[in-house]
């Protein structure tokens, strides 16, 4: 019985730095505009995170659209404003607007 928790919890943890890793990558290949590679990326995150049920950073939440999985770039393929204490991006490929808030 231990023995399962321990293989369930190395296999979260090592879930958890391959997430990282490929936000990492992500966001270089973003940068580049390369948004094709960096939506693989994000798919690969999001297949990890939903097979080892490991939750993403408010972070990684932030720069991925819920629509249509693309990495969110400001200036590039992302819209971001302020409104009314309301951090407001819009996804440039869907049209897809997310909120929240900032104080």
């Amino acid at each position: 019985m231990k023995r399962i928790k321990e293989k369930k919890r190395l296999a979260k943890k090592i879930a958890r730095e391959r997430i990282d890793i490929l936000f990492k990558e992500a966001e270089a290949a973003g940068s580049a505009g390369e948004f094709s590679l960096a939506e693989r990326y994000v798919e690969l995150m999001l297949a990890l995170s939903r097979k080892y049920r490991v939750p993403l950073s408010k972070e990684q939440k932030y720069r991925i659209c819920k629509k249509c999985h693309s990495f969110l770039v400001p200036g590039k393929n992302a819209t971001v404003r302020l409104k009314k204490g309301k951090v407001v991006i819009k996804c440039e490929k869907c049209g897809n607007y997310k909120r929240y808030p900032y104080k």
